[in-house]
């Protein structure tokens, strides 16, 4: 995985302003969580899709969050029988697996959700890097502190899985033993620890250094106010945007209330 979510290219959704696509994501977020329509979250999907597509994003950064996504998806789907037995028209009965009409839907609205979730984030964070989206933070009245904190956060996250990646490979490579299948969780467990603890030494001595670079570009001084040498305006394309997503947002909120 890349260290940075942001893919740098010349697409629409890369010039627009950080604030306009926090809404994006935000709209898209609020309408997978609130709405259960299948309908609702496969346009969410659709829609999500497209803005990628029409930003310049290369299909392997979509694929490859699908394939990340896969496992979870399938979990979802086949555990919700287990546990929402709803629904009088049985397809499937197996002990506590109850499989009717209704809990199939709401197992494949659920497991399509998950992606929808996703893509809504990944709208924003594939196409802001992390100087624009702590500076659409601030601009939303969000403390710089804050702001700074979640996007290296979401810097980071990767780098976590890139440094567990790597850690893992050289440690097999010295006789560490991570592939068997055959042996007891605990004991996989227990193989994965000196893998954790690297990753936890490494993980704490570069927040120290992250943490010395922000003191020495004085982060928190008292008594100064930070200044920017470009404030964010926003421009009539992007006043376009924001109002052509807030109407389309309360126009699927209104059907799927009519339905």
């Amino acid at each position: 995985m890349n260290a940075d979510l942001y893919v740098p290219a010349d697409g629409w959704l890369h010039r627009a302003d950080p604030r306009v696509k926090l809404a994006l994501a935000a709209l898209l977020l609020i309408l997978s969580l609130a709405l259960r329509q299948t309908g609702v979250i496969m346009l969410a999907l659709l829609v999500e899709h497209a803005l990628l597509i029409t930003s310049k994003i290369p299909l392997r950064h979509i694929v490859r969050i699908w394939k990340m996504l896969l496992p979870l998806i399938a979990m979802i789907v086949i555990m919700w029988p287990l546990f929402d037995h709803t629904g009088v028209n049985v397809l499937l009965s197996f002990g506590p697996f109850v499989l009717t009409e209704q809990n199939l839907v709401m197992a494949a609205v659920m497991g399509l959700r998950v992606p929808a979730l996703a893509f809504a984030c990944f709208v924003l964070l594939f196409t802001t890097d992390q100087s624009m989206l702590v500076r659409g933070l601030v601009a939303l009245g969000v403390p710089y502190r804050i702001g700074l904190t979640i996007s290296t956060s979401l810097r980071y996250i990767p780098e976590f899985f890139a440094m567990f990646s790597t850690i893992s490979q050289a440690q097999q490579a010295r006789g560490l033993n991570l592939k068997t299948r055959k042996t007891s969780l605990a004991k996989r467990f227990r193989a994965y620890i000196p893998v954790i603890i690297a990753v936890l030494i490494q993980g704490f001595k570069m927040g120290e250094n992250v943490g010395r670079a922000m003191e020495s570009r004085g982060l928190g001084m008292q008594g100064v106010r930070r200044s920017y040498y470009r404030r964010l305006r926003m421009r009539p394309a992007d006043w376009v945007i924001l109002v052509i997503a807030m109407l389309c947002a309360a126009a699927v909120v209104a059907l799927a209330m009519a339905i």
